[in-house]
């Protein structure tokens, strides 16, 4: 586990009223020379304890939204790199090596991702799942940037931005523009990103295992970035209510077209595909995984579980009833078995700490919730 030489970048970690998962981030980044910065959206600051303690990370306790503190998170960015990262999820030490040396290998691409794993941690196994294997790179003909919004913009799709290691100066531009407008839906600001960093450059996939996602907590839904509740993009977009926040969105989209020197009438055309075709292949998307996910369920109970249970699996079962359970994780011998199989390279000791660091954290939750009871 190769942990230092990354003191050339900075990794961003939003946060609010989550103090466990903070002091996780604590524990894993200070054996590192990354730079970190946690951006606390609470109004009462957490307590660090001293052992934690290190001068690469710096928590800082802004009480303020969500987007408010990634308009201006590039304040403390002063590396050439930089990378957004959800305050439960890691990025291993050999996935940032492999997505720096690219980087400064060649100047073209602005940014890199990485392969994905899943992780939660269910009756004390530590069980990941393959993710975004299904995310496409831009192709060899995409060398302008026309060629490049062509395969990003429905009908087409290229793979998400929002957790790309990226250059210092892109990843500015992109926070700062996409993040500095307040909306009522939590999920217009990572379309922003994608779309400039369209306009931008090209970004790279690596086959180099980069990025843990947490499957261990819903994503986060509250007054700062509204999630549910009709505050999902499709249902946002297409509520009068919100109007006045449309026609605001698809403002900053035609201006960051028109800005990155894009035509006003091809402008005009990508900005259409961009916000009316979004929100279609949403939409279908959503229909789609509701359809799968209720047959999926309602087969895997009826096979496995017991009669009273599956005569309830017969309705629909929400999406965390699949992600929670193990039906959906592969233990770590078998995933690294896998990725071995798939050529995805990855350093059995960086998962190993975030194993151990998961395991640790699901224990002492179990310990607290025994003793409430």
């Amino acid at each position: 586990m190769q942990s230092s030489g990354l003191s050339n970048l900075t990794i961003v970690i939003p946060t609010i009223s989550r103090p466990q998962f903070v002091l996780r981030q604590f524990e894993y980044w200070r054996i590192s020379d990354a730079q970190v910065v946690i951006l606390d959206g609470a109004r009462q600051p957490i307590e660090i304890p001293e052992h934690l303690k290190s001068t690469n990370i710096r928590y800082i306790c802004t009480g303020t939204r969500f987007n408010e503190r990634l308009a201006t998170a590039s304040d403390y960015v002063a590396t050439d790199y930089c990378a957004l990262l959800p305050d439960d999820e890691f990025y291993l030490f050999s996935g940032l090596h492999a997505a720096i040396k690219l980087l400064e290998t060649d100047r073209e691409p602005i940014g890199c991702v990485g392969r994905c794993l899943g992780f939660f941690v269910d009756q004390g196994r530590f069980l990941t799942r393959d993710m975004y294997r299904e995310w496409k790179p831009f192709s060899d003909r995409a060398t302008t940037q026309l060629a490049r919004l062509h395969e990003d913009l429905p009908p087409h799709k290229s793979h998400k931005a929002q957790f790309a290691i990226l250059r210092a100066g892109v990843w500015r531009s992109m926070f700062e523009n996409s993040y500095r407008q307040y909306f009522s839906c939590g999920y217009t600001y990572e379309r922003l990103l994608n779309l400039q960093r369209t306009i931008l450059g090209r970004t790279e996939i690596l086959d180099e295992l980069l990025w843990m996602r947490s499957l261990e907590n819903p994503p986060i839904s509250n007054d700062s970035v509204p999630r549910v509740g009709g505050r999902d993009f499709v249902s946002w977009a297409r509520n009068h209510e919100f109007a006045e926040e449309v026609d605001q969105y698809r403002a900053i989209a035609l201006g960051l077209l028109t800005s990155g020197g894009v035509a006003r009438p091809a402008a005009l055309e990508y900005e259409e595909r961009f916000f009316v075709g979004g929100v279609q292949r949403q939409a279908t998307k959503e229909l789609r995984n509701r359809r799968k996910l209720s047959t999926r369920v309602r087969n895997i109970a009826l096979k496995y579980t017991p009669r009273a249970l599956r005569t309830a699996a017969k309705k629909y079962a929400p999406n965390r009833a699949l992600t929670f359970s193990g039906w959906q994780g592969f233990e770590l011998d078998e995933m690294c078995a896998s990725l071995k199989e798939r050529g995805t390279q990855f350093d059995r000791e960086d998962l190993e700490f975030v194993k151990g660091l998961s395991l640790k954290l699901a224990a002492a939750a179990s310990r607290v919730s025994s003793s409430a009871i």
